[in-house]
């Protein structure tokens, strides 16, 4: 059974953070957001010791001292990390995306329900695609990054995904929808060789993501 003393912890966090003076609460939201973009940048750099399937390393690794599953299943911030792999070149990949993204840029296309909508491109560059999905509800803003790397056989991808929320714990899956929506939408979990890694332990829920609604 889940052991609720990380969740305690969490809300007591929450509420002594809310205590404090707006001005300190601000400089503190922000130093939250910046450790987490420097944690999950340097998660998608490639060197030589960071090779293919670091996330299936780590979701294997019953010892792994990244989170313990006994006292949490997740991230202890709503966040998710993903490898992905392509049978198409990464030129091709990036710009499927990137074309997705601006289809789905407007609110239309979630008058009807569910989150595809509302995406922008931030940065972009021969191996980089950043961008940012705002829910259409509460307006919450997520973080996302491709980094991309070409194989033999196609494009391999390390990503992640991050709710900007400061004290953000759950998200129902949303922040491996906010990738994965793109993936399906642009057709490419439809090519060849395509994989898919990541686990609870670093993708927040996301054996009970649904993406049709999130």
């Amino acid at each position: 059974m889940t052991s609720p003393i990380p969740v305690l912890c969490i809300f007591a966090c929450i509420a002594f953070c809310h205590a404090m003076p707006q001005g300190n609460l601000n400089l503190l939201d922000n130093a939250i957001l910046q450790d987490l973009n420097d944690k999950h940048e340097n998660y998608i750099e490639f060197d030589q010791d960071n090779e293919i399937g670091a996330n299936q390393d780590q979701c294997d690794d019953k010892n792994s001292t990244i989170n313990s599953v006994d006292l949490f299943p997740y991230p202890l911030h709503a966040s998710c990390r993903v490898e992905w792999t392509f049978g198409v070149d990464c030129t091709e990949v990036a710009a499927r995306l990137v074309n997705q993204i601006d289809l789905w840029t407007g609110p239309e296309n979630c008058e009807g329900g569910g989150e595809k909508c509302l995406y922008k491109v931030t940065s972009q560059s021969k191996r980089r695609l950043r961008g940012t999905h705002t829910t259409p509800v509460s307006f919450y803003v997520d973080n996302f990054s491709f980094r991309f790397r070409p194989t033999r056989y196609g494009c391999y991808s390390k990503s992640y995904s991050y709710s900007t929320v400061p004290y953000a714990v759950l998200d129902y899956g949303t922040n491996y929808c906010n990738m994965f929506n793109l993936i399906d939408g642009s057709g490419l979990n439809k090519e060849p060789n395509f994989s898919e890694k990541t686990c609870d332990k670093i993708c927040t829920q996301y054996t009970t993501a649904d993406c049709e609604v999130y």
